[in-house]
């Protein structure tokens, strides 16, 4: 490790006095948190292979009406973020992450109650209640048991728990319903969330859902301290996008030859990355660590905008993954510092969603740039919008760096 790495890494004297001390089994409770939230994530991974061919097939629905039960789920899951934040801060993680958990159980359970679109969309809908509220509670809870300078490691995890039990689970969906059946599908996958509950027994709670003070600069205020990263992520998010909606389109419409991979080598790229993490020892809440991954992350998107070639769209995915997987944690980490610790669960509840919206907006977008000039302008416009959200990444890490004076 560096000198400028180390000191970077080390909280300093007023925040060392201040600091809550640190259980030494913290690792132990940071996974049993990541394992929890692996097997709740379980019921929608099981379902996805399964609820199209459902929704066509058995409810005799159209391919838009596919789409809608497939994403209506997300729009839920962003609006209870801000509401499990604010619970957070008063009841703690634990009975947050349960609650959410409990309602992810019933409403996948309901699908074998739901016997038309309308009803399925109304059950998607409470899954994203509850699926909101089971992230929001425990991102805080991880970042809340870490130690400060491993408080990006454990923001880390929350996103690698959606690659690692989509890429574990979804398999096992067809199969599941092929030999059960439908319902019995439905009641399987609705009990996971309920079978991760004993988990949660090995973590400690606290009433505040805050985390330990790790640097200075604090205005207090959970939309202040958000607005900047949360902003930024959502501008990275079109990268994001970009690789999923359009990379594939883009490249058969060249005849580029086994385009579909290009999605698959994004994703083990983001679960290869979110590992080897804890093992990097530069600071990537810097300025300079920012600007250096959201800048590998704007060259991917215009290589893969430009590709003829499967091995340089596939090296272009692996360098958005590069960006997406260090500057969540990186900026999330700007929003723990940014904020007093009673406000800490609903600013990370809020920039949780940050990046949903970044997403969804960054869709209708490069979807719009695609209609207008073909699907390279897709690429270019979604490297503008990373562009951006470098610039404000540095600006947010030149305003909460983890070291700071005794009067920080």
């Amino acid at each position: 490790m560096t000198r400028q790495a180390a000191a970077v890494g080390r909280p300093s004297a007023a925040a060392a006095r201040d600091a809550v001390p640190v259980d030494p089994r913290w690792r132990r409770q940071v996974y049993a948190v990541f394992a929890a939230t692996g097997v709740a994530y379980l019921a929608v991974a099981l379902t996805i292979p399964v609820l199209p061919q459902y929704v066509t097939g058995v409810l005799h629905g159209s391919a838009d009406q596919v789409g809608w039960v497939m994403g209506s789920y997300t729009a839920t899951a962003v609006l209870s973020r801000p509401f499990a934040g604010t619970l957070l801060s008063r009841v703690g993680p634990r009975p947050v992450l349960a609650g959410g958990m409990a309602v992810m159980a019933a409403s996948t359970m309901a699908y074998s109650l739901a016997h038309s679109v309308p009803l399925l969309l109304v059950c998607r809908l409470l899954l994203g209640l509850g699926l909101g509220a089971t992230l929001s509670a425990a991102t805080v809870w991880m970042v809340t048991l870490a130690p400060p300078e491993r408080q990006t490691w454990a923001l880390g995890l929350v996103g690698l728990v959606n690659y690692l039990v989509l890429a574990a689970g979804a398999p096992f969906g067809g199969p599941l319903q092929q030999h059960f059946g439908d319902v019995t599908t439905w009641l399987i996958a609705g009990l996971t969330p309920l079978l991760a509950l004993p988990l949660l027994l090995g973590a400690p709670s606290s009433k505040s859902g805050g985390t330990r003070r790790t640097g200075g600069g604090r205005d207090g205020s959970a939309f202040k301290a958000t607005l900047l990263p949360g902003t930024a992520m959502a501008l990275a998010a079109f990268g994001y996008a970009a690789v999923i909606s359009f990379a594939t389109s883009t490249l058969e419409q060249r005849g580029v030859g086994g385009a579909a991979t290009v999605v698959t080598a994004y994703a083990v790229a983001m679960v290869a990355i979110r590992l080897l993490s804890s093992r990097l020892s530069w600071d990537f809440t810097s300025a300079t660590g920012l600007a250096a991954v959201l800048l590998a992350e704007l060259l991917g998107t215009l290589l893969i905008g430009a590709a003829h070639a499967l091995p340089v769209a596939l090296c272009g995915a692996a360098l958005v993954a590069i960006g997406m997987a260090q500057s969540y944690p990186a900026l999330g980490t700007l929003v723990v510092r940014a904020t007093e610790d009673h406000q800490r669960g609903p600013a990370l509840a809020t920039y949780g969603a940050s990046i949903n919206i970044g997403i969804g907006v960054g869709n209708v977008v490069l979807g719009k740039a695609a209609h207008l000039a073909g699907n390279g302008a897709a690429f270019a416009a979604a490297a503008i919008a990373i562009a951006g959200g470098a610039a404000l990444a540095t600006v947010a890490a030149r305003r909460h760096p983890l070291t700071t004076t005794p009067g920080g």
